[in-house]
């Protein structure tokens, strides 16, 4: 699947599966199909999307559920809460007060998709990114819209994997900078990749105890550089396992600043940002396992337009649905490395 991934792609490319049939070759990423019925355009209404906070990757996930709604014909007002699950519970009922038809959020504690449920009451909800602990909560008017995180750290392996084999290396040491302690993602990713250098045979062992960053670039950075001061000998390191772009570059700028030469360092992330790209492409990053943040803004936008239209929630979404539980949608995570980079960028 082939994705031009810088910004303005990300917009246009969201713009373009909306409102111009010309832009058709677009429909995977955008999962919006160009012979959609007319009556995904039912509703054109408000929409509101409620955010955990503004990271990098949430940003884009934002911009991109801004454009599709325009697209659409519908008005969204975005809300964050700064990782406060108690006030992502207060913006949902204040959306119900305000009669709201649908609404669009992302967990800041994915635990407590059933507080966010009742407190909406008979108002739909589309939850994005963030998928709900319980996933057997999802039905007919509650849908997850998400990328599965059991692929994500498999991804990952799969390159270091591949790497290592390549480099003649069954035995390596690792520094791994994990996301949000508890948070799904952060479990999946971490096991994941670790359990992929497993099974390929390779014995991976850790050079320091696993750093929680929060999925934040500066905390990354500033742990990185804490190893550097207390002599962690790099060249004693294979390979660096971030959850994100963001913590894999502030991780990359400590070795920098400390002039550690990374040519020898195999190091992956998770999203596939443009500064994430930008680094496979100059060499910096092995890999990212790209999360598509089009397609996930696009098709809950999409889910939510025809909930609140009383549509097919699956209408105009050419994503699959998870072979359990159809009111859960996934979007892929993809593969990105030096071969096909440009793809994405």
């Amino acid at each position: 699947m082939k994705v031009r991934k810088g910004m303005a792609g990300l917009l246009v490319g969201a713009m373009c599966a909306g409102m111009l049939a010309g832009c058709g070759n677009l429909t995977p990423i955008n999962a919006v199909k160009d012979d959609a019925e007319e009556s995904v355009q039912a509703y054109t209404g408000d929409l509101m999307l409620i955010l955990p906070k503004k990271d990098e990757y949430l940003s884009y996930l934002d911009q991109a559920a801004k454009a599709y709604t325009e697209a659409r014909g519908c008005t969204l007002t975005t809300v964050d809460c700064a990782e406060d699950q108690d006030k992502e519970i207060e913006y949902v009922e204040a959306a119900v007060a305000e009669d709201a038809k649908v609404i669009i959020i992302a967990l800041a504690d994915n635990s407590r998709a059933q507080d966010v449920i009742d407190a909406a009451g008979d108002v739909p909800v589309v939850f994005v990114n963030r998928a709900p602990a319980d996933l057997s909560l999802m039905d007919e008017t509650h849908i997850y819209v998400g990328s599965n995180e059991d692929e994500s750290g498999a991804y990952q392996g799969k390159a270091l994997v591949e790497y290592l084999e390549s480099k003649g290396k069954d035995n390596i040491n690792y520094l791994m900078f994990k996301g949000t302690e508890g948070q799904d993602s952060t479990t999946k990713r971490t096991a994941g990749v670790l359990k992929a250098l497993e099974d390929a045979g390779i014995q991976a062992n850790a050079a320091a105890e696993p750093v929680d960053c929060d999925y934040d670039r500066t905390a990354a950075m500033s742990a990185m550089s804490v190893m550097l001061a207390d002599d962690m000998d790099m060249d004693d390191i294979d390979v660096i396992i971030s959850n994100n772009d963001a913590m894999a570059l502030g991780a990359i700028e400590a070795l920098k600043q400390g002039e550690v030469d990374m040519a020898d360092i195999a190091i992956v992330g998770v999203d596939g940002t443009n500064a994430g790209l930008e680094a496979i492409a100059n060499g910096e990053m092995l890999a990212t396992a790209y999360q598509n943040a089009i397609g996930q803004a696009s098709a809950s936008v999409q889910a939510a337009i025809n909930l609140a239209g009383g549509t097919d929630v699956m209408n105009g979404i050419s994503f699959e649905t998870d072979e359990d539980n159809s009111s859960v949608i996934w979007v892929p995570f993809e593969l990105v490395a030096a071969d096909n980079v440009e793809d994405y960028r």
